[in-house]
C-alpha cells in the first residue's frame, strides 16, 4: 500500500472519530436507557420569596429554597436484552445537568441569567430500578433580584441530564421539563 492510501484511511478514521466519538449520542441507542420519569410528582413547582409558616406571626417566616425532585429509572434497550444486576453496564451514572429557563408571559427576561450549564449531579441508577434525586432551582441569589417577587409569573423549565453506563465513558443526554410558578408568599397550610 502506498503512503497516500494510508494517509487517506487515517484521515477517514480520524474524521469518523471526530463525528461520532466526541458527541453526546441519543439515549435510546444505548444498552442501558436512562429516563427522568417523574418531575415533582407530576405537579408544577412553586418558587416563593417567603414562606409565612401558616401563621400571622412574622417571627417564624423564612425564605424557602426550592428543588426539582426527579424520579430516574434505567432499563435495557429492549425486551430481548438481558443486563444482569451488578454486572458490566448494569448502572447508569448521571454526572451533570443543564437547566434552561423559558420565561412565560409577564416573566422577566433576566430569569435566563439563572440558567445552569453542566451543573454537578451524581446519581447512580441500577438497571430495572428507580432512584430519586433533586436539583436546586429556587436559590437565594435569585430571590434577591429586584424583579423577584414582583407580580406572580410562570416559566417553563427544561433540564438536560448527562451521563453514561457503568463500564463506559460514552456520554448520552436525556431531558425532562416542568412548569414553575413564581409567587411572593406561600403558606404551609
Amino acid at each position: 500500500m502506498n503512503s497516500r492510501a494510508l494517509f487517506l484511511i487515517a484521515a477517514l478514521m480520524l474524521g469518523l472519530f471526530v463525528l461520532t466519538g466526541c458527541s453526546t449520542d441519543n439515549n435510546e441507542r444505548q444498552r442501558l436507557v436512562a429516563e427522568a420519569d417523574l418531575v415533582n410528582a407530576g405537579a408544577p413547582i412553586v418558587v416563593a420569596a417567603l414562606n409565612n409558616n401558616g401563621t400571622p406571626v412574622t417571627d417564624d417566616d423564612f425564605v424557602p429554597i426550592e428543588f426539582m425532585n426527579v424520579m430516574f429509572s434505567a432499563r435495557p434497550l429492549n425486551d430481548t436484552m438481558v443486563i444482569p444486576e451488578y454486572g458490566t453496564y448494569s448502572t447508569f451514572n448521571v454526572t451533570s445537568y443543564d437547566l434552561v429557563w423559558v420565561p412565560g408571559n409577564n416573566a422577566p427576561a433576566a430569569l435566563t441569567d439563572y440558567n445552569v450549564s453542566r451543573g454537578n449531579l451524581t446519581v447512580s441508577i441500577p438497571v430495572n430500578d428507580d432512584i430519586s434525586a433533586a436539583v436546586l432551582i429556587g436559590n437565594l441569589s435569585m430571590k434577591g433580584e429586584a424583579w423577584f417577587p414582583g407580580s406572580p409569573f410562570t416559566a417553563g423549565l427544561q433540564v438536560t441530564f448527562y451521563g453514561h453506563e457503568s463500564g463506559s465513558e460514552h456520554e448520552v443526554a436525556f431531558t425532562a421539563g416542568t412548569t414553575v410558578q413564581f409567587v411572593a408568599v406561600v403558606s404551609d397550610n
